[in-house]
C-alpha cells in the first residue's frame, strides 16, 4: 500500500508542476505577443510621420507639432516594450 501512496503522490506532484510550467509557458509566450505588437505600432507610427512629413512638404504645412506627438507615442510604446521584456527575464 505504501508504494501506491508515494505513486499517487508522486503523480499529483508532477501534475502540480506540469500545470505551473503551462502556465508560466503561458505568460511568457504572451508577453511575447504584446512585444511584437508594439513593435508594429511603432512600425506604423514611424509609417504615419514618413506620410505626415511628405505631405506637409508638398503642401508647405507645419508638422512639428504632429511629428513630436508621434515621437512621444514611439516612446511610449518602446517603454512598453522595456517593461514587458523585464517581465520576461523575472
Amino acid at each position: 500500500m505504501n508504494f501506491l501512496t508515494n505513486l499517487k503522490k508522486a503523480a499529483e506532484d508532477t501534475g502540480k508542476i506540469v500545470a505551473k510550467k503551462t502556465t508560466e509557458i503561458i505568460k511568457v509566450s504572451k508577453t511575447k505577443y504584446d512585444i511584437y505588437d508594439a513593435k508594429n505600432d511603432i512600425e506604423k507610427v514611424y509609417a504615419d510621420m514618413g506620410r505626415e512629413i511628405y505631405l506637409g512638404y508638398k503642401e508647405d504645412k507645419n508638422v512639428a507639432e504632429f511629428i513630436e506627438e508621434k515621437c512621444q507615442e514611439i516612446d511610449a510604446l518602446i517603454e512598453k516594450m522595456e517593461s514587458l521584456k523585464d517581465e520576461i527575464t523575472k
